[in-house]
């Protein structure tokens, strides 16, 4: 079955028209069956524009010509962009606020924190300019030890580069897999060099020495370390001591060893070849030791017999030359005074 279309394109906005009525705008250019209104838009407006030509809205009411249907519809859209359009404009402008606040917030944040930096240094530059610390780094200086000096104040290097040996310092180390295992070990010594070999017998028993506690240190919650010093050093004789500190959970157990050797011979100088160990020296020991050290409980309750005997047992004497004479000591363990170690100068006795 085939039927007659009358298509065509509106004169109001331009759609296509078929059999005489908009598709997009509802106008149509066939007679109305609607009665006119009385003094309504339908004759009117019909007679002005187009013969037979009658907009029509919704509930079949007329429309003035110029507002048509299509417009009514437009401008409610354009109120709904208008609307979107204001939302957005105002959603970006609330986004903008919120990032100036933030970039201001953050200024102030960082001027305040530049304020209490610039405070501060502005301390901590009027410490060093008043010269608070200068007093600590006055009154600090490195000591070297001379023989002038009326007793040797603390165990330090005094290595020379004017003899026909050197020194050359060794590192052995010992640290756990485990980060969180603490006992570690550590040792620093000095070898000499030169001579071409005369010295390895000499290095040899250095080595020993700084080492003594390698094989045990994990018997202890900390491990140890050991360090070296050449306090004196001359054509003929050496003499290198080794601070070693053990670990132990609740406290750190401080000793002292020491060697001197004949470079001639590349013999060691033991403590009796240095000097009497006898009662007499007891009687020097205990009084250079109220004069260079002042109080030390053990000492003074100690025996001079006790004295002795610490003085002449080899594996807790010492005994090393430095540039202010011959120190002579001993490491001491009491229950009811602690441990540790304990020496004095005796100048007369200086190389």
């Amino acid at each position: 079955m085939s039927e007659n279309r009358d298509y065509g394109f509106c004169p109001r906005c331009g759609a296509l028209m078929r059999d005489g009525v908009c598709s997009s705008c509802g106008y149509t250019s066939r007679p109305s069956a609607q009665p006119n209104v009385p003094g309504g838009a339908g004759q009117g407006q019909a007679a002005q524009g187009n013969p037979g030509q009658q907009p029509y809205g919704t509930a079949g009411q007329p429309y003035m010509q110029g507002t048509p249907y299509v417009q009514a519809q437009e401008r409610k859209k354009s109120k709904k962009g208008l609307f979107i359009a204001l939302g957005v404009i105002a959603g970006v402008l609330l986004l903008i606020g919120l990032i100036l606040a933030i970039v201001f917030f953050g200024q102030a944040v960082g001027r305040a924190v530049s304020l209490e930096q610039e405070s501060s240094n502005d301390s901590y530059d009027d410490y060093y300019d008043d010269g608070y610390y200068d007093d600590y780094y006055d009154d600090y200086e490195y000591y070297e030890p001379s023989e002038d000096d009326p007793y040797y104040r603390e165990i330090v290097d005094s290595t020379r580069t004017d003899l026909d040996y050197g020194i050359s310092w060794i590192v052995d180390s010992i640290t756990p897999d485990d980060v969180e295992d603490y006992c570690t070990y550590y040792s620093t010594y000095p070898l000499l060099t030169g001579g071409d070999g005369a010295y390895d017998a000499v290095n040899d028993t250095i080595a020993e020495k700084a080492l003594e506690y390698k094989d045990t240190y994990s018997d202890y919650s900390g491990g140890c370390t050991t360090y070296g010093y050449v306090t004196y050093m001359d054509e003929t004789r050496i003499s290198v001591v080794f601070q070693h500190s053990i670990y132990e959970e609740t406290q750190t157990i401080p000793r002292v060893s020491a060697l001197t050797f004949d470079l001639e011979t590349g013999q060691e100088i033991t403590p009796d070849q240095m000097t009497e160990i006898d009662d007499e020296l007891v009687m020097r020991f205990r009084s250079q030791n109220e004069t260079q050290n002042g109080s030390i409980e053990f000492i003074d309750n100690a025996s001079d017999e006790e004295l002795l005997a610490l003085l002449q047992d080899p594996d807790q004497n010492i005994f090393f030359y430095s540039p202010v004479g011959l120190e002579a000591g001993f490491n001491y363990d009491s229950e009811e005074y602690g441990g540790g170690w304990v020496t004095v100068t005796l100048k007369d006795l200086a190389l």
